[in-house]
């Protein structure tokens, strides 16, 4: 058997995807509007924003003038005031290096005592502790040299004595013979 068309059926299946498109269509159209809309709602506010800004500035060229050198003025002042600033920051720190090099003379002074002084010190130890030995030179003899030379070594204690210990004895070294190179002829 045959299967029978329905002509109604048909022709509103057909005329759907035309009915999908226009729909599509509809919403484009709507969405251009809004946008076209807020496009010019936009250039409105910009439009008027600028009127506001230009109704505000002076037209008279004397007005202009007189603006011109109060900005002028203003920023010259704020200049002279940092050229100010700026000069007495500099004589401050002239002022503090010519303190620190007045000090410069007691300081190496200071320097200079000090290492005269510990110079005077030693020398005078050194003195003292060369008139003993050449006392006890003169006292005891050659042996205050040595009782002197081991003194110094029994009380530094990274300079220990060695301990007298009996001579190990040792195997005796293998010989290898020696290998004799022919002399090479030219």
């Amino acid at each position: 058997m045959a299967k029978q068309f329905n002509v109604d059926q048909f022709k509103t299946e057909a005329v759907k995807p035309l009915f999908a498109v226009a729909g599509a269509t509809e919403i484009a159209v709507d969405r251009a509007r809004s946008y076209a809309t807020e496009a010019q709602k936009a250039a409105q506010d910009r439009l008027d924003a600028v009127q506001t800004r230009v109704s505000k500035v002076e037209r008279d060229p004397k007005a202009l003038q007189n603006q011109a050198v109060t900005a002028v003025n203003a920023r010259l002042e704020e200049l002279t005031k940092d050229a100010k600033e700026a000069q007495a920051k500099f004589e401050a720190r002239i002022a503090e290096l010519q303190k620190d090099a007045r000090e410069i003379p007691a300081r190496l002074q200071k320097q200079l005592e000090d290492a005269v002084k510990e110079l005077t010190d030693t020398y005078a130890d050194l003195a003292v502790r060369g008139e003993k030995f050449v006392a006890a030179i003169r006292k005891d003899g050659v042996k205050a040299v040595t009782v002197k030379a081991a003194k110094p070594a029994a009380k530094a204690p990274a300079a220990k004595a060695p301990a007298k210990k009996a001579p190990a004895k040792k195997a005796p070294a293998k010989k290898t013979a020696a290998k004799k190179t022919a002399p090479k002829s030219a």
